[in-house]
């Protein structure tokens, strides 16, 4: 690029409010990175992952609930 159109563009960025060092990286590794940050929110896996997730919260709540022992 030519230096004008290098002026031109850090003009626009500066109307926009953001320059382009502040703009967010949006590629698969930052989106995976954000992810990565909130780890009790899955948002993967399937229909049967889900299931066996949701049976296994069950029987820990169960397990709160009466202890170790038989189960009903």
């Amino acid at each position: 690029m030519s230096k004008k159109a290098d002026d031109i563009l850090k003009q626009f960025d500066l109307l926009q409010g953001e320059s382009s060092e502040e703009q967010k990286e949006h590629s698969l590794r930052e989106q995976a990175q954000e992810r990565a940050k909130d780890p009790l929110h899955i948002n993967a896996g399937t229909a049967f992952d889900w299931e066996e997730m949701e049976a296994y919260k069950r029987e820990l709540a169960r397990l709160d609930r009466e202890g170790p022992g038989v189960k009903k």
